[in-house]
């Protein structure tokens, strides 16, 4: 798997890792900070409440204490515990609304958060380069792109339901509890304190796990992906049982990586019990004392215990929501790893936009390295005018394909310019450049649409007339008249449906549609049995009519009325004219031809 510039360094801080992602979520809330603020008062009001609901218990009890001691008449007592009964039903209603009011608040920002993430991230994936996406797993990366959508869920919800809340609830808790006993409030802060650093330790330490386990499970999603995009290559050689094989042992370290992810958990609850238990001892140890000494009434005493035990639930809250924290953060930094990767072409400050006109294209003295040590395009110096086909032919890995990529700007030459319309790509934008060109691929990858919409992918403002005009030019129109769902028909993923010349005609549709003055058919029917190549070929001539067309091509017979041929080898130009001078000429084209006419080596 190809991601190790991503996976996790070992030697990296886990504060860094914290606080890129941190930084990179409070970037992704500050619009919904008034929001936040809402919520968060409505937390601090249901609070309030919750106190006040315990105040009328402490009162109750206090009132039947004075009743049993005949201190307060049985119609005084009934008078009032009805009146606070009144009030703990009206503070039961206003609990529920808030409540209501909150999650509505929460629930819209969290989707909108959720949506701008997913939204930042897949903006920047898709503009970074061609090499990124080549050595990258799809499978992988649609696993990190969906975990980010859920992390903000696992970040929002530890602000507005546990570490947000439990904050509000210590501080309204201690002065409540400290206007009848400050020794118990001291109790409060003190256990709360430990219980909180305790858990905080022990989550730090299960963070390197959790990141452990999502690489582990981002690599079994890659395979998975993997297998099944190539089913048809495991089932035609027989190898379901290696791949079974392979993802057990696969699955068995995602398991073992889950295990010990989960094991974390034991130490911690035995802590969390001993520290509340503790606490609770303390807590009715002083107000008890103060009880006995006359200082407390039976109802403050329960008063204080309730609200300590209120406190307990908060603090458990804020200990799975610390998990999810160290899980949100875990899973938001496999992205934030992403948005510090920058494309590998970038346009220049205040580069403009092409249109081509004339459709001229001119290689200066290009020189192109993948890496410093091997060279790929070697000083390629060429013209090719307006209108001309130019097709490019030569061995496996001679530079062909290469040569499409940099005029497309996939990758950045290292030496000399590259010209269209006498104007050098590197200075305009890469969008408007690559909108400019057309191209029929060898493989024509389709999207999981209908015929219709990947027809119009090419251009998205074309009426319904033209893209029925493509489709008619593509020698396409009586398959799809002769399908139940016509042009409506779903293609499957990758155009799995459609053979490969019904693929190839969709293609050609699609250039059609765009008409662009530049045209590259990248071994467009090599792929192609005879019978459909000679058909698709008729769509050809109406497709490069009015164009300047690259050809690449590895089946000679496919070019022989091209205007110029150049022949590359080891990254150069080797021979270059049209095929009746190359044929009659002693190199690599004349052998290449001879060996396609014969089938023997000469």
């Amino acid at each position: 798997m190809v991601e190790s510039s991503l996976s996790l360094n070992s030697n990296e801080k886990k504060e860094d890792l914290l606080m890129d992602s941190l930084n990179y979520y409070l970037g992704i809330a500050k619009p919904y900070w008034i929001m936040f603020f809402i919520i968060m008062s409505l937390i601090t009001i249901i609070f309030l409440i919750e106190f006040g609901q315990n105040w009328i218990y402490k009162t109750i009890i206090d009132l039947g204490a004075d009743f049993a001691s005949d201190k307060i008449t049985k119609v005084f007592f009934i008078n009032e515990a009805l009146y606070l009964g009144i009030i703990f039903f009206i503070l039961v209603l206003a609990s529920g609304a808030i409540k209501y009011i909150r999650l509505v608040f929460l629930n819209k920002m969290e989707v909108n958060m959720m949506r701008d993430i997913k939204k930042d991230i897949f903006d920047h994936l898709i503009d970074l380069s061609h090499k990124f996406h080549s050595s990258n797993r799809t499978g992988s990366l649609i696993s990190k792109l969906i975990r980010s959508g859920k992390s903000v869920e696992s970040l929002t919800d530890f602000i507005t339901f546990h570490g947000g809340p439990l904050i509000i609830k210590l501080l309204i808790g201690f002065f409540v509890i400290a206007f009848f006993d400050i020794s118990s409030s001291i109790v409060v802060i003190v256990m709360s304190a430990i219980f909180m650093i305790y858990s905080i330790l022990l989550l730090k330490k299960q963070q390197l796990a959790n990141i452990e386990k999502n690489n582990q499970e981002d690599y079994e999603k890659a395979f998975i992906s993997d297998t099944f995009s190539n089913i048809e290559t495991v089932k035609h050689f027989g190898k379901e049982d290696r791949m079974k094989d392979l993802f057990f042992k696969i699955a068995d370290v995602t398991s073992k990586k889950w295990l010990t992810f989960w094991n974390y958990y034991n130490t911690t609850e035995a802590g969390h019990v001993t520290i509340i238990g503790l606490g609770t001892i303390a807590i009715m140890y002083f107000s008890l004392i103060r009880f006995l000494s006359g200082e407390l009434t039976i109802g403050s005493v329960v008063f204080i215990y309730t609200s300590y035990i209120g406190l307990t639930l908060p603090l458990y809250e804020f200990f799975w929501g610390v998990r999810r924290l160290y899980e949100g953060l875990a899973d938001l930094d496999s992205v934030v790893k992403y948005k510090k990767i920058q494309p590998d072409v970038k346009d220049k400050k205040g580069a403009k936009n092409i249109k081509i006109i004339r459709g001229k294209i001119e290689f200066k003295k290009v020189n192109f390295y993948y890496n410093s040590k091997k060279k790929i395009i070697n000083n390629f110096d060429l013209i090719i005018n307006p209108l001309e086909k130019v097709a490019f032919v030569g061995h496996s890995g001679a530079g062909k394909t290469t040569i499409i990529k940099l005029l497309y700007r996939l990758y950045e030459i290292q030496e000399g310019e590259i010209l269209i319309d006498d104007k050098n790509i590197n200075n305009v934008t890469q969008k408007s450049l690559r909108n400019e060109l057309s191209i029929v691929p060898q493989e024509c990858v389709l999207f999981n649409d209908t015929i219709y919409n990947n027809v119009l992918f090419s251009k998205p403002s074309a009426t319904k007339k033209e893209v029925f005009s493509a489709i008619k030019n593509a020698q396409l129109l009586d398959f799809v008249n002769n399908l139940p769902k016509k042009e409506d028909t779903l293609v499957g993923e990758r155009g799995i449906k459609l053979s490969g010349g019904e693929k190839q005609r969709l293609s050609i549709a699609r250039a059609i549609l765009a008409n662009k003055k530049i045209l590259v058919l990248d071994e467009a029917t090599s792929s192609l049995d005879s019978k459909t190549e000679y058909d698709i070929r008729k769509a050809f001539e109406k497709l490069i009519k009015g164009k300047t067309t690259l050809i690449i091509a590895h089946r000679l017979s496919t070019i022989m009325n091209a205007d110029k041929i150049v022949v590359m080898k080891n990254g150069g130009i080797e021979q270059i004219g049209n095929h009746k001078e190359l044929s009659n000429k002693k190199g690599v084209y004349s052998s290449l031809w001879e060996l396609q006419k014969t089938g023997e080596l000469k």
